[in-house]
């Protein structure tokens, strides 16, 4: 994982020692480490977080907060519809107006073309935010469209991309997914799926899921990770 989050402040006022100060984002991957550090010995919290939604059976909501994500899709087939007119004219106005229409057809075509070129890649895009509860079997996530939940048997991979962020690749009811997704809690969700579905996953097992050096820092700033994951 990238080390910039432990670097200097690059100017300005005097940061704690650390380099700089104490973030929200740090709080999640500490609470994280401490969840991570109770599911492995085998103890979930029977008590968590509400939820304005209903629960299943055995499960408890351990964090919440927002989310913005991306998914990996095209938005068309390469198709357009191209512009045509039928255009005669005579005489030196009229050869002008003519000539005329053709170049203005043959620019919106060429652009629609560009156009529908770029819809087809299958790239990044932006997708949806909103709500994220990550729970001992899955998570939820609550978007204008509606509240949805995933169980940890649907994802079938995940990797922490950088710091806040996870890939993952999954199986919707509308089909696979790809997506990448930001929030302070993506961390906890790969660690949860992990140590429910890949235990020997190499971030996982590696502690790799953590940024470069942010246990080391973490603890000069008075927040020692739990013995297990130190």
């Amino acid at each position: 994982m990238a080390g910039e989050l432990v670097g200097g402040s690059g100017g300005g006022a005097a940061l704690p020692a650390g380099g700089r100060e104490w973030m929200d984002a740090d709080s999640a991957l500490w609470h994280t480490a401490r969840i991570l550090d109770s599911v492995t010995g085998g103890v979930v919290p029977d008590q968590g977080i509400r939820t304005l939604f209903p629960l299943h059976d055995g499960e408890v909501a351990l964090a919440q907060g927002t989310y913005t994500l991306d998914s990996m899709r095209a938005l068309g087939d390469g198709s357009y519809q191209r512009t045509g007119s039928f255009a005669f004219g005579v005489g030196v106005i009229g050869l002008a107006v003519t000539a005329g229409t053709l170049a203005a057809n043959a620019s919106r075509n060429n652009a629609a073309r560009a156009q529908a070129a770029a819809d087809a890649q299958v790239v990044w895009r932006p997708d949806h935010a909103g709500l994220l509860t990550v729970t001992n079997l899955g998570f939820f996530i609550v978007t204008s469209a509606g509240t949805f939940w995933w169980e940890w048997a649907s994802v079938d991979l995940m990797e922490v991309v950088a710091f806040n962020t996870v890939v993952l690749q999954g199986r919707s009811d509308r089909g696979p997914v790809t997506w990448r997704v930001y929030s302070h809690w993506s961390e906890l969700l790969f660690v949860l799926w992990a140590q429910a579905r890949h235990p020997g996953h190499p971030q996982l097992a590696g502690r790799a899921w953590l940024p470069e050096r942010w246990e080391a820092w973490a603890g000069s700033m008075g927040r020692p990770l739990p013995a297990a994951q130190r």
